[in-house]
């Protein structure tokens, strides 16, 4: 893992609006600039990566540095790294990109062996959904291998990809071939790989990927084949990103407040950044918002993907448990709620409209001015407290599937909150109909 080091005396202090706290060690581009720590507002701690002028030297450049930015704001934020901005410090331009703690697959493989099973298979789907979200943007990653897949606290997570179009060999046929690669490094680890090492439900759809460039299949069908199911009610990528955070390892926490706070003398602090670079320029400026649509998206489920791919190596992965009890919603909650949500960084302001039913776990969600809805279902309560999971089944482009919380404030209020690990956590009130 990358360490977190205090900066250097000749480090920049500032980068743009991000203020920095610390070197990330072992994380340079191409053209050799470093990689820095830092914190939003909300304390989400994100990892700044400042690219030397050459990468846009002139207006043609940052006109397509900025373009280019543009288009990796449709990244959805799937089992792939979440871009949260990008743009220009004085002539240099910079990334940012989230911070997530936790190895990459060639060190899980190095410290434990080859993956087998449900961790094998959870890490499979998390690295085709990442790349199907990639391709879905009309991107590539260019370069995927073990070395790309983080094992975060959530699940697999594909980072440094290119925010370019494909281009010469980087397609996303190429990274396909190189999902297979990853797979039976993950099955065999250093040994030569071998389709026998591979469980039945794998061994198809890595074979795929190994034929020749126009045979294999894009990553949504590809996708497609190993959840086994046509077209998921939450999404295909949220499907995915549920089913892969059984190959989990990242360890969330104080720690990454630590590190980010860690005053100049204090020990290193080991980390994994999570970043979508690009391989000759790196750019994004992606909003950290709850619904996708203008800003940037999140940790959890959400859209679809497209093409195949190149060379690379495999992840861990464990079991979720299932509850063995299904919560009801209680009479106080059922009804119809709506509401205004917001959040400031960056500015949001949105309805939110909910119908809940007495007796069930399930509800519905819609967000009028985004054009998208989902389903809602109760997994657990805490007094006057509920947590409600929340799958986006139409517009999976503008909002996002995520972690919903109603809290009640009297018998026609409900205090509402969706929250995301290391983003802004929209929140506002929701009033009762007819109260």
């Amino acid at each position: 893992m990358p360490v977190v080091i205090p900066l250097r005396p000749d480090d920049p202090r500032r980068v743009g609006r991000y203020r920095l706290a610390g070197r990330i060690t072992d994380q340079v581009t191409d053209q050799g600039t470093a990689a820095f720590l830092s914190r939003l507002p909300n304390g989400a701690p994100v990892a700044v990566m400042l690219l030397g002028p050459a990468s846009a030297p002139d207006a043609a450049s940052r006109d397509r540095f900025t373009a280019e930015a543009r288009a990796a704001r449709r990244v959805a934020p799937f089992c792939a790294a979440r871009i949260l901005d990008a743009g220009f410090d004085a002539d240099q331009p910079y990334l940012v990109s989230e911070f997530i703690e936790g190895p990459s697959l060639t060190e899980v493989i190095g410290a434990e062996g080859p993956l087998d099973g449900p961790a094998l298979t959870a890490l499979a789907i998390g690295a085709a959904t990442g790349l199907a979200a990639i391709h879905q943007a009309g991107l590539v990653h260019g370069n995927f291998g073990p070395d790309d897949l983080i094992l975060g606290a959530e699940g697999p997570r594909v980072v440094r990809f290119s925010i370019t179009p494909p281009y010469g060999t980087a397609t996303p046929s190429a990274d396909l071939y190189a999902w297979a690669q990853t797979i039976l490094f993950a099955a065999s680890g250093p040994v030569p790989p071998d389709l026998a090492s591979l469980p039945d439900s794998l061994r198809g759809a890595v074979s795929a990927c190994l034929a020749e460039q126009g045979s294999r299949p894009q990553a949504r069908a590809l996708l497609t084949a190993l959840l086994g199911q046509g077209d998921p009610a939450a999404g295909l990528l949220a499907e995915g990103t549920r089913r892969a955070r059984a190959a989990g390892r990242g360890v969330v926490g104080s720690s990454q407040q630590d590190e980010a706070e860690a005053p100049p003398g204090s020990a290193p602090r080991r980390a994994a950044f999570i970043a979508a670079c690009a391989a000759c320029v790196a750019a994004i400026a992606i909003a950290t918002t709850l619904i996708v649509t203008h800003h940037g998206p999140h940790p959890t489920p959400a859209a679809a993907a497209t093409t195949d791919g190149h060379a690379s190596k495999p992840a861990p992965a464990t079991a979720t448990a299932s509850p063995t009890t299904t919560p009801e919603i209680p009479s106080a909650l059922a009804g119809t709620w709506s509401g205004t949500v917001r959040q400031t960084d960056p500015a949001l302001a949105v309805t939110v409209r909910i119908q809940l039913t007495a007796g069930s776990p399930d509800g519905t969600i819609a967000y009028p001015q985004l054009g998208c809805s989902g389903r809602l279902r109760l997994v657990s309560t805490n007094g006057t407290s509920y947590t409600l999971d929340q799958g986006i089944t139409s517009g999976e482009q503008s909002c996002e599937s995520g972690v919903v919380t109603l809290t009640r404030e009297g018998s026609a209020k409900l205090a509402f909150a969706f929250r995301r690990p290391g983003a802004a956590s929209p929140s506002g009130v929701l009033a009762k109909a007819g109260a």
